[in-house]
C-alpha cells in the first residue's frame, strides 16, 4: 500500500505534463514549417527556374507553320474556326521564314561560316545545323569560358561530359587498386608456410615464451624500415646503401649490418632448419626510385600499384600528393565535391588572365549539305561570295558545292554520281522524314539520325551511302558500284553495335547523264533514295 501513492502521482505528473509537450511538439512544428519556407523562398531567389528543354527546341526547323483548327463534327462553332483561319491565312498569307540568317563561303574549309551570334543560337536551336568550330558539337566555346572564368553559374554539356570522364576513369583505377590489393591478399594466404622449428613457434603471437636473443650483450635490433631501398638502390630520402635512414646500423652476431632483409627476431637456420622461403608479398614490398632530369626529383612508387589516371596531368617528373601519400583518387574526388570538372577548376583557380572582356570567337560551321539544304529546301540562308560580299544565287551555289565535293575540286566534267549530290539526295530525304541528320564522321559513317536532337537523345541510326547503277543506261555502259568487302561491312557494322546504334544502307539510284542547264529541282527529282537495315545474325539469340 505504500507504493501506490507514488505510482499514482507519477501518472498524474504524466498527464499533466502530457499538454506541455503537445503545445511544445506544435512550436517546434511551426518552427521547422517556417524555416522550410524560409529555405525555399531563399532557394527560389538564389537560382531561377530553368527553362525545359522541349520549349527551347520547340521548332525542328528555322520556319514555323500555320495548321489550321481541329474540326469537330459534333461541335458547329469549330467549323467557322476553321474557316476563319482558312480565309485570313488566303488574304494575308504569313511571310516565312521571318528571319533570313548570313553566312559567308569558306574555299579554305569547303564549308560556310556562320558569325553572328543570333543566327548561330537559333540554327542550333531550331533544327540542331551546323557545329561550333571550337567546340565537338553545340557551339558553346564562350560559356565555357565563362564557366572558366566563374563567370557562368549554368552547367555547360563539354564540362559536364568531362567530368564524368574524369569520375569514369577515377573509378577504373580505384578498382584497378582494390583488384591488385586482393591479388596481393591472395598470394600471401597461398604462400603462407606453417611454422615447424621451436624457434618459429615460440615466435608466435599466443606463444607464452618469447625466444631469448642470440646477439651479444649491447647489440640493440632497430626496427627494420619499410621505406628503406635496398640491392644497390638509394632510398627516397637520401640514405645510402646498405644502412638504415636514420644513420645508425645494427650489428649482428656473424659481423653483418642488419638490412631491411633481415628479420628481427632469430632465423630459424640457426637450429637447424632450412630458411623460410620468401613470400610474394616480401618481394612487392620492394621500391624502386625513380629520377628525371633536368631538374633531380625523385618518387617513390610500389611495384603492384596501376598506372596512375593523372600522368598526364604530371609535368617534370613531379608526382600527386595523393598518390605519394597513398590516399585514393576516389576519397580525393569526394572532398573536392565535383562541383565542376576536373581540370576546369584548376585552371579558373590559378588563371593569371587580365580582367580583360571576353569576346566570343567561336562561329558555326556548315557543310555543304546542311548549308544547301537552309539556302535552298527552306529559304533560310544567305550566302556571301567572300571576295565581292554579294550573295551567291541557288544555282551557282549548286554548282560550286558539286565542284567542291570532288578532291581536287572539279570546274568541268561533273558527273550525276558526284559526291555532293549522292550525300544530298539522302540528306534531304531523312530531313524531310523529320530525323534530325547531323554528319557521322566520328562513327565512320555518312549521316547519324537522331529522333529529337542530340541534347534529347542518342543516334539511333548510322547511314552509309552507296551509289547504285540501276538505270538502263549505266548497265549498257558497264558500269558496276565501287567495290565492298566483307570485311568492310562487318567492321563498320561492328562499330555501330557497340555503339548501340542500327546501320542503315541507303542506296542512291543514279539517273543517266543530264544537261548542264537544268535546275536543281529538276536534277534532284531524278534521284531516289532505298533504305536497308543491316544487323549481326547471332544463332544463339535469333533461331525463331
Amino acid at each position: 500500500m505504500a507504493d501506490t501513492p507514488n505510482t499514482v502521482s507519477v501518472t498524474s505528473n504524466l498527464r499533466e505534463a502530457a499538454p506541455a509537450s503537445v503545445e511544445s511538439t506544435k512550436s517546434t512544428k511551426s518552427i521547422s514549417s517556417d524555416v522550410k519556407e524560409v529555405k525555399t523562398k531563399n532557394h527560389h531567389h538564389s537560382t531561377p527556374k530553368r527553362v525545359p528543354l522541349h520549349q527551347i527546341y520547340t521548332l525542328p526547323a528555322p520556319i514555323r507553320t500555320f495548321p489550321l483548327p481541329t474540326f469537330y463534327p459534333n461541335n458547329p462553332v469549330s467549323l467557322f474556326h476553321v474557316v476563319y483561319a482558312w480565309v485570313t491565312q488566303l488574304i494575308s498569307p504569313p511571310v516565312e521564314p521571318a528571319v533570313i540568317h548570313q553566312g559567308i563561303w569558306s574555299p579554305e574549309t569547303r564549308s560556310v561560316h556562320i558569325k553572328d551570334p543570333k543566327s548561330i543560337q537559333a540554327l542550333w536551336e531550331q533544327g540542331f545545323f551546323g557545329k561550333g568550330n571550337y567546340s565537338r558539337s553545340e557551339p558553346n566555346w564562350f560559356k565555357r569560358e565563362q564557366a572558366r572564368r566563374g563567370e557562368h553559374r549554368g552547367s555547360v554539356a563539354e564540362n559536364v561530359t568531362t567530368q564524368r570522364r574524369e569520375e569514369r576513369k577515377m573509378m577504373k583505377w580505384d578498382r584497378a587498386r582494390k583488384e591488385q590489393e586482393a591479388i596481393e591478399r591472395t598470394k600471401l594466404l597461398e604462400a603462407w608456410v606453417a611454422p615447424v622449428g621451436p624457434m618459429e613457434l615460440l615466435a608466435l603471437p599466443n606463444s607464452l615464451d618469447k625466444p631469448k636473443s642470440v646477439l651479444p650483450a649491447g647489440a640493440v635490433i632497430e626496427e627494420p624500415v619499410e621505406d628503406a631501398i635496398t640491392n644497390g638502390f638509394g632510398s627516397v630520402d637520401g640514405s645510402t646503401n646498405g644502412s638504415i635512414p636514420n644513420g645508425h646500423s645494427s650489428p649482428l652476431s656473424n659481423g653483418t649490418t642488419k638490412t631491411e632483409d633481415d628479420t628481427t627476431p632469430a632465423s630459424s637456420e640457426a637450429n637447424g632448419h632450412p630458411p623460410r622461403p620468401r613470400t610474394p608479398t616480401e618481394t612487392s614490398k620492394r621500391r624502386k626510385s625513380v629520377r628525371f632530369s633536368p631538374n633531380v626529383e625523385s618518387a617513390t612508387f610500389k611495384l603492384s600499384d596501376p598506372p596512375s589516371p593523372n600522368h598526364r596531368a604530371q609535368s617534370n617528373g613531379s608526382i600527386d600528393s595523393t598518390l605519394a601519400n597513398r590516399v585514393s583518387p576516389v576519397s580525393r574526388l569526394t572532398e573536392l565535391g565535383l562541383s565542376e570538372p576536373l581540370g576546369i577548376t584548376t585552371l579558373s583557380g590559378s588563371s593569371s588572365e587580365p580582367n580583360s572582356q571576353l569576346l566570343d570567337k567561336e562561329h558555326l560551321q556548315l557543310c555543304l549539305e546542311e548549308a544547301f539544304y537552309l539556302a535552298f529546301a527552306l529559304g533560310a540562308l544567305t550566302i556571301l561570295d567572300p571576295v565581292t560580299n554579294k550573295p551567291i544565287a541557288a544555282s551557282d551555289l549548286f554548282t560550286l558545292c558539286r565542284q567542291t565535293s570532288y578532291i581536287p575540286p572539279r570546274l568541268t566534267n561533273l558527273q550525276p554520281d558526284d559526291p555532293f549530290l549522292m550525300h544530298y539526295a539522302a540528306y534531304h530525304h531523312f530531313r524531310s522524314l523529320g530525323w534530325v541528320t547531323r554528319p557521322g564522321i566520328k562513327f565512320g559513317v555518312d549521316w547519324m539520325l537522331y529522333n529529337k536532337g542530340p541534347v534529347f537523345s542518342h543516334a539511333e541510326f548510322a547511314v552509309i551511302v552507296l551509289p547504285a547503277y540501276t538505270d538502263p543506261w549505266w548497265k549498257a555502259q558497264g558500269r558496276q558500284p565501287p567495290h565492298r568487302s566483307w570485311h568492310w561491312l562487318h567492321t563498320i557494322n561492328r562499330v555501330q553495335t557497340t555503339a548501340l546504334k542500327t546501320l542503315v544502307l541507303a542506296y542512291v539510284d543514279i539517273p543517266p547523264p543530264f544537261e548542264e542547264n537544268f535546275g536543281a529541282a529538276e536534277i534532284l527529282k531524278r534521284y531516289k533514295v532505298r533504305e536497308y537495315i543491316v544487323k549481326r545474325w547471332l544463332s544463339n539469340r535469333n533461331r525463331d
